[in-house]
This record gives C-alpha cells, structure tokens and sequence, in this order.
C-alpha cells in the first residue's frame, strides 16, 4: 500500500516538474505601480475621452507561450491572442485607474439615455489613444488537473493564469486644436495564479490598467492635463514630422497678402462661369478634393483633410488644361483650411483669381458650389442654391462659424469655392450633414466663410 501511494506521488512529482519546466520558458518582464502625484483638491483637470486600443504588433510576432489542457504541450502565441480585447472593458479598467488619481474621464458606461452619452460625449477636450507596441506572455489554461498537479489539493479555480506584460503607447489630441500633444510610453503587468474563466482578455484588463495607472503618473502628462502646462519637445519622435527635413521650395511662414480686385455687381453667367475656371481638382494619394486660386503667383484655398500630412500634391486646373504640382505651404486643422503654392507656373496658363466677398451672402441669396463631386472626372461641376441660414455649429468641443447653404455638395466638393449670385467668392465647401449612409446629399451643407479661411491662415486681404 505505501509504495502504491509513493509512486503516484512520484507521478505526481514528475508532472509538476514538467508543468513547472514548461512554465518557466518564457522570460515575462515585470513592471510595478509608480507613485500616485499629488494634486490640490480644487483642480479642474481637461475632461479626457478614450477613443480605444489599437493592436500594433507586427503580424507575425510570437507573444509567448499557452500551455493548453494537457500537461506536456504548449502553443505558441500570436498577436491574435488578443482579438477578443473589448472597448467597454478596457475603458473602464482606464477610467477607474485615472479617475483615482483625479483625472475627469467621460466615461459613458453608466450613461443610460442617448442624450447623456452625447453630451458626455461632447464634454471632452482630448482624446486619448493607447496602442500595444509589445507583449509577453506565459499563459496555461489546464483546467482542474492542472491546476490541481501545478498549485494543490485547495485550487479549483479552472481557466486561464499566468504572467502577461505590455507596453502601451498613449497619444493625447487636442480636440479644441486638433493637434497631437503628447506621446509617451508605459507598461503594465500581471500575474494571476488562480485560472479566469475570462481567459487571456482577464490577463490584459489588469495588465493594461497598470499601464494606465502609469500614465497618470507621468509628470509631463499630470502637468498637461490638469495645469494646460505644455510639455518640451522630446516626446516627440524624430521623425515625427513625416515632412520634417525634405527640401521645400518656398518658405511656409512667407508673409502672402491679397490685392482683392473691385468686387463683381452684376449678376450674370459670364461672372460665374468666370469664377468657375479659377476652381481646381486637387489630389493627394488616391483621394481627391477640389480648390481655387487666390493669387496669380499660383496660391490655392482647400480643406486641410483634402492634403492631410502630404508635402505635395497634384493640381488640374479647370478643363484638365494642366497637371501641376503644389506645395502645401500651412495648414490649420481646427477650421479645416490648407494654402498650397504651385511649383511652377506654366506661360501660357491664365490665372484671375475671383474677388473675395468678405461680407457673407444674405439668407435666401443665390450661391453656387464648385468642385469635383463623387470623382475626378466630375471636375468642373457647378451646383446652384440657395443660403439657408448663417450657424454657429460646436464641432469637437470648437463652436465654429459657418454658412449653410442647400446647393448641392458631396465628397469630392471639398474645398471647392463657394460663389455669391455676383460670382465673387465667398467661401469654401467643408462637409454635408446627412442622416442616412445611403444620402448623397440631403440639402443641408455647411461652407467655411472666406473671411474665416484667410483669418486662420494668416492671410492679408487689402484693396487693390
């Protein structure tokens, strides 16, 4: 009898050690919680909205290792280990690490009305982004024989255990600015020993709101957020500029002013069609928008999200007369405005920039829009409406002045000039509101004054 009884506690022996062997294969970094800053009790830290995780291992990359339900295997682990992650899940392990330590997080979990969450919603001045840039794991999921050889006679816990560690890279955006304004780096870490039913999701919930905790204690980050205290420049990678030491041909903060020519009185066709041929396609990677010139060196208005982060762009002018190339010059994102500067300008081409009416068109006037609606080939397409209203619309948090009008816009009209009845330009196409997918305009289109655009790209307008 008691050699029975020692050779099932050699057995018993033997596969601990095995399951002790597997385990230990994979090197798990630890990391630990950093020290909470302190605050005054009266700070009104900038309300923060998280806009979710991003999964940025390489395809390919070998996480680490589960031991699954038997006790002498093991499966490797890819960054598909971590597909089932949940937003509502990880928003909350964020938000109650951060709000702990002070933060205001618009945190919509207990919202229960669609109006609540929206104005929660719209509370928010940053955004922040957390993307997983590295992992290690040692995980098993052996159900109750192993947690039985592995841990004793009280465990009965089954699922998964084990050490999981992570790396976070958070961005912080500035809604009001709409701008990047921090970047910075932490890591969380875990080790649970009893299983979770909840599997490796468990695992990187309390990983991940380590990491978080971390991010709260960042200085630069604290200082940020709570004091509008701006952070030096190191965050910043050194290319994060995509643009940042290609050669430019003209100097981006160059001083550009107007000379207006006498503004159009008379309502005709010839005025319009006049107008129509200062507009242009723009085209930066496979997308297009449209836009128009201001000047007869060849400068050009249009939507910053027409350019996004490209240096250069490709410019049509009106009846595809020419295939130029632009630089964009500067750009202010809040109000969605870009200034590009052709290249080179070609003998023969006829640039007349239309006069600027600063002076916004009356509810009920005619205004045409013109662009390139749909695709490319609809460059040159002029629509005709009417002003509805002159609004004050809050878009992100920035309460932002535009003309709505019920001329006929869609994708592809972006930055395209907006005409009074005269053919004098007094705005800029940005964007249609529509209530369905499926509209391809609902008649309730918003344009940029010209007045604003100019304004926020620090351009003069003088008489001639």
């Amino acid at each position: 009898m008691a050699t029975h009884l020692i050779k099932k506690l050699c057995i018993i022996v033997t596969l601990w050690a095995a399951m002790v062997g597997l385990n230990a294969c994979t090197s798990v970094p630890e990391s630990t919680f950093k020290e909470t800053l302190e605050s005054p009790q009266d700070a009104h830290p900038a309300p923060i909205r998280f806009s979710g995780l991003k999964n940025h291992l390489p395809v390919g990359t070998e996480i680490g290792v589960l031991h699954p339900n038997t006790l002498f295997s093991k499966v490797k682990l890819g960054r598909n280990a971590f597909k089932g992650l949940q937003k509502k899940d990880l928003e909350s392990a964020l938000a109650e690490m951060l709000e702990m330590q002070g933060y205001d997080i618009t945190d919509t979990l207990d919202t229960v009305l669609s109006e609540e969450e929206e104005d929660e919603y719209l509370r928010a001045e940053y955004t922040l982004g957390a993307k997983l840039v590295d992992a290690k794991a040692d995980i098993r999921d052996v159900g109750w024989m192993g947690n039985f050889i592995t841990d004793g006679l009280l465990t009965n816990a089954q699922g998964v255990s084990g050490r999981l560690s992570i790396e976070i890279e958070w961005g912080l955006y500035d809604m009001l600015r709409r701008t990047v304004v921090y970047k910075t780096k932490t890591k969380g870490y875990t080790k649970q020993k009893w299983g979770n039913e909840d599997g490796i999701n468990y695992l990187f919930n309390e990983a991940f709101a380590m990491a978080a905790h971390n991010l709260g204690a960042n200085k630069e980050f604290h200082d940020l957020v709570f004091y509008g205290k701006k952070p030096d420049n190191s965050w910043r990678k050194k290319n994060a500029d995509p643009n940042e030491g290609r050669p430019r041909k003209f100097d981006p903060q160059g001083d550009v002013t107007l000379k207006n020519p006498p503004l159009r009185d008379e309502q005709n066709q010839e005025n319009v069609r006049l107008a129509a041929n200062n507009a242009v396609l723009v085209q930066a990677g496979k997308s297009h928008g449209s836009g128009f010139f201001i000047t007869k060196k060849g400068h050009i208005l249009t939507n910053a999200h027409v350019v996004g982060d490209a240096l250069r762009v490709r410019v049509v002018t009106a009846n595809k007369e020419e295939k130029l190339v632009a630089e964009v010059l500067r750009k202010n994102k809040a109000r969605d405005v870009a200034l590009l500067k052709l290249e080179e300008i070609p003998k023969d081409l006829n640039i007349a920039p239309s006069p600027i009416q600063v002076e916004w068109p009356a509810v009920s006037e005619d205004i045409y829009a013109v662009g390139a609606p749909a695709h490319y080939r609809m460059q040159d397409t002029i629509t005709k409406g009417i002003v509805s209203a002159h609004r004050l619309i809050k878009i992100d948090g920035l309460t932002m002045k535009f003309i709505q009008g019920d001329v006929q816009t869609i994708g592809g009209n972006s930055g395209g000039p907006l005409l009074d009845a005269y053919g004098n330009i007094a705005g800029m196409c940005v964007m249609g509101m529509y209530q369905l997918a499926t509209e391809s305009d609902s008649g309730l289109n918003i344009f940029i004054p010209i007045d604003e655009a100019l304004h926020y790209l620090d351009i003069d307008l003088v008489s001639p």
